[in-house]
């Protein structure tokens, strides 16, 4: 992924349909709609929410099927497949990628798990409806006759000015009171169903939509109930959870490539005050220069091959805890360094790099609200040290255990 400044718009791609792209396919794709979703960025930002044009560019290219199943026409791409496309397309534009990341997420639980009936009705459509969600089970589902009355308020909704669904986690609820022990569901509801409020007004991540909302007493029918186990798909379509660090790492590590395409760009012709020299001909900018890039770098490796690890563990059918762990502090290393990177290649860009309109304001800004998620907080280091100093234990104690008595040993030499 060599530093590129983007290039000129080219016509958005016809509605995309057949066979499932090779990775270098969609990378492509993604190359072509870069342009737009770069120029559309601040028209999002102004209206918080993800803008007409970059929208239908997405769509257009087909990723928002990134990684729903191939059974309604998503492209269920391998998890070193999508942290290269979701740094590209966030290095076009942060919100535009967390939207897309969001959407077909959601849409992918809702394809690995609905009923055929369910199916029917949701997936009706020319094209893969979009679907938003929360993790919190926020909402209470009481069951009655034919189905659940949901009430709840759920928020961060990202993308949900453009979908077509929710995905309403609930907790599972008799006569008002959860259920005991506590069951949890997940229900498709139509959006017209749906209340969006208008509270999205934030520091970052303007263009994401990610509005909170609310459902009051709508009845979902049993067909739209998403089952488990997973009825279509891979593992990760029906069980997103292990691999959500990837798309918050991939998606800053997006932006940070951007900040330094940036600075770069500007290095030739940036002189700070009376300086007569270019940053680009400074040592002290250099040096940083190459610093930022080798972090970058390493993250970048550092998270593909954590998240090709975890991708051969599901593959292999062993266990993922080690790998899901390990990937989590990984990629929130990733997404605290790229806040870093964002905010060095930002103060190099001096004064100028302030202005509403200067890209490196915005990127960082992106940064500085990404880092903000549960899901790549500092709670994933916690979790990876915990891990680390329970396998030595673990060890000691099988160690232990088969030289008991009684234990048929293989004969040490």
């Amino acid at each position: 992924m060599a530093s590129k400044r983007l290039a000129e718009p080219e016509p958005v791609l016809a509605a995309v349909s057949a066979p499932i792209p090779t990775p270098d396919e969609i990378l492509a794709r993604v190359a072509r709609i870069a342009p737009i979703l770069d120029r559309t960025a601040g028209e999002s930002e102004r209206k918080r929410t993800l803008c007409a044009e970059a929208l239908t560019a997405l769509h257009a290219t087909g990723l928002f099927g990134l990684w729903a199943p191939t059974e309604v026409g998503g492209y269920d791409a391998d998890l070193v497949t999508q942290v290269d496309v979701l740094i590209e397309v966030a290095r076009a534009d942060m919100s535009a990628c967390w939207t897309m990341m969001i959407g077909t997420t959601v849409t992918g639980v809702m394809a690995a798990g609905l009923p055929d009936e369910g199916m029917d009705e949701v997936f009706s459509g020319e094209r893969l409806p979009i679907a938003a969600g929360s993790l919190k089970p926020s909402g209470r589902a009481e069951p009655v006759s034919g189905g659940y009355r949901v009430s709840g308020r759920w928020g961060f909704g990202s993308g949900i000015h453009h979908a077509g669904w929710i995905v309403a986690n609930c907790l599972v609820t008799e006569d008002g009171e959860p259920r005991q022990p506590v069951e949890g569901i997940s229900l498709a509801v139509p959006i017209a169903d749906v209340e969006i409020e208008d509270d999205w007004h934030v520091a970052g991540l303007c263009g994401t939509g990610s509005s909170s909302y609310s459902v009051t007493d709508v009845f979902v029918p049993q067909r739209r109930a998403i089952q488990a186990p997973r009825k279509r798909g891979s593992f990760f379509n029906a069980n997103p959870g292990p691999r959500l660090p990837i798309e918050h790492a991939a998606v800053s590590l997006g932006g940070a490539r951007r900040a330094l395409d940036e600075v770069v760009g500007l290095a030739g012709s940036k002189r700070r005050l009376m300086d007569p020299a270019t940053l680009a001909h400074k040592e002290s900018f250099q040096l940083e220069l190459g610093a930022l890039q080798a972090r970058w770098q390493t993250c970048v490796a550092g998270v593909r091959e954590s998240a090709a690890e975890l991708w051969q563990t599901i593959e292999a059918g062993r266990p993922i805890d080690s790998s899901a762990t390990k990937l989590k502090a990984i990629c929130a290393h990733a997404v605290e360094e790229s806040l870093a990177i964002g905010g060095r290649a930002f103060r190099q860009a001096g004064a100028s790099a302030v202005h509403e309109t200067d890209v490196l304001q915005r990127i960082y800004r992106d940064l500085a609200v990404a880092a903000q998620h549960a899901m790549v907080s500092d709670a994933a280091y916690a979790e990876f040290g915990k891990m680390l100093l329970e396998e030595p234990r673990q060890a000691t104690r099988i160690q232990r255990a088969t030289r008991a008595p009684g234990c048929a040993l293989v004969q040490e030499r």
